[in-house]
């Protein structure tokens, strides 16, 4: 299994890395993340507790050299939009706040904090401490280098509170997918009538083109296409679909889905001019289908 500083030892060997998945478990809480459960979009604060190191030599470098400077070095969901430095000299931006004891922290916005925070909740965060400088510390030589284990903490999504969500965030061709519609927050397609709420669901091919049961003037004479009210939240619209099952008999045999368009229409209403369900993006949710094969 390939560590973190060993990724990093690799890229500035200038040697390639296509994959690798480390799994280690953060022992007893030496990682937390509040508030939880976690909005994509919102505020959030990372602690690591150096004290429960178990690996490496950090703990014992801070414990006779308190107030060294420590940093974050994070790899999934990917890696921070502003990097992680070096491993021999992380990016300033990293260093993690002193809480008291060997316990740090770090204070970030996910979907700005990480270039893709797609699979925060499916993948949680991956990350380890360490200093500026992670190479074995000076007189610590034995402990090994001035790092941490790493460390995964799973990550619990706050319930959706934007006008189309998705669910799960990563998934694969053949999984199921859940899309959310608040209308409480829709400026334009208001005044639903009987919970009459219909989604029209476009599958891009892989050649490109876009498949859908009905044309859009259809879809408010189609059950199937109908959405569902979710219970006890008033406005809230949800279909769940199966989309290789929903698109069998619609896209040509030996073609896969690529990306789903979704958009919510009622009865009578179609969308203005110069703002269409493909431009705007009070309309629109993109769908990408991952495929794990």
């Amino acid at each position: 299994m390939m560590t973190a500083s060993l990724q990093h030892a690799l890229r500035a060997a200038g040697t390639a890395v296509t994959c690798a998945f480390v799994t280690t478990l953060a022992w007893g809480q030496a990682v937390t993340l509040t508030p939880s459960p976690t909005g994509l979009h919102e505020e959030v604060t990372l602690r690591i507790d150096v004290g429960q190191s178990e690996q490496f030599g950090l703990k014992s470098i801070l414990e006779a050299n308190p107030d060294l400077p420590v940093y974050i070095w994070t790899w999934t969901p990917s890696d921070p939009v502003g990097t992680n430095g070096s491993w021999d000299s992380s990016n300033d931006d990293m260093q993690l706040v002193h809480q008291g004891g060997l316990t740090y922290s770090l204070t970030f916005v996910p979907s700005q904090f990480y270039s893709d925070a797609s699979s925060l909740y499916s993948q949680g965060i991956s990350c380890l401490a360490k200093l500026k400088n992670g190479a074995p510390y000076p007189g610590f030589e034995d402990f090994g280098e001035a790092k941490t284990e790493d460390f995964n903490v799973g990550v619990l999504p706050k319930l959706c509170e934007e006008k189309m969500c998705v669910f799960p965030e990563t998934r694969r061709a053949d999984d199921f997918v859940s899309v959310t519609y608040n209308s409480n927050i829709d400026v334009d397609l208001t005044d639903i009538e009987n919970d009459e709420v219909y989604l029209q669901i476009k599958a891009r091919a892989t050649d490109g083109t876009f498949y859908s049961m009905v044309p859009d003037e259809e879809v408010t004479s189609t059950p199937e296409l109908r959405m569902k009210p979710v219970a006890d939240k008033p406005g809230f619209y949800r279909t769940v679909i199966l989309p290789v099952e929903h698109f069998e008999e619609i896209i040509p045999e030996g073609l896969g889905i690529l990306t789903l368009i979704c958009y919510p229409l009622k009865p009578g209403f179609t969308y203005p001019p110069d703002t269409t369900p493909w431009d705007g993006i009070y309309y629109e949710t993109g769908v990408p289908l991952l495929d794990c094969e």
